[in-house]
């Protein structure tokens, strides 16, 4: 698939380009950030630019190189895949001066209730419960795939738009 300009997308789309070309930038020899061993495991399942909650549900299966000592996936792992997945649904609804940059995180409380071992599946579903024009409340939950009853993590998300101010005439 030919790279497109995600800037010039709106909503699924958008959601969809900006995922493909972190995966993609994952493959590189030499780029080693440290997301790299986990954002290509993650796949979109669907979206939905409903009002007044837009949300983008993920699927990722847990690897050994996801996991702490006891073979569960390590609780850094599941902060950073919520920090990720919980900011799409911005991409949802942002626009030009809007979101568009997908803004900073100010707070990630991610709240773990049960282990994840190595080799489960599980959807990570993430809507956004208010976007503003400066704050934003995201709201993420993992759970076992096939099984919505069994919560693994929660997390809430508050983040802070940091697009320019547009130009006063």
């Amino acid at each position: 698939m030919a790279e497109r300009d995600p800037n010039l997308l709106r909503g699924a789309e958008r959601v969809h380009e900006l995922t493909r070309m972190v995966v993609e930038k994952a493959k590189l020899p030499d780029d080693h950030e440290w997301t790299n061993i986990l954002l290509p495991h993650l796949d979109i399942v669907s979206t939905s630019e409903t009002l007044p909650h837009p949300k983008v549900v993920f699927r990722f299966t847990v690897h050994p190189h996801h996991s702490n000592r006891l073979g569960n996936l390590h609780g850094g792992c599941i902060a950073t895949l919520f920090d990720y997945c919980t900011t799409m649904p911005l991409a949802l609804v942002s626009r030009p001066g809007f979101w568009h940059y997908l803004g900073v995180s100010r707070t990630l409380n991610t709240t773990y209730l049960r282990p994840v071992p190595v080799g489960t599946e599980v959807l990570i579903e993430c809507e956004a419960v208010q976007v503003g024009r400066r704050l934003a409340s995201l709201r993420g939950v993992m759970w076992r795939a096939g099984h919505e009853g069994e919560i693994f993590a929660t997390c809430e998300h508050g983040k802070f738009n940091t697009d320019p101010e547009p130009a006063k005439i």
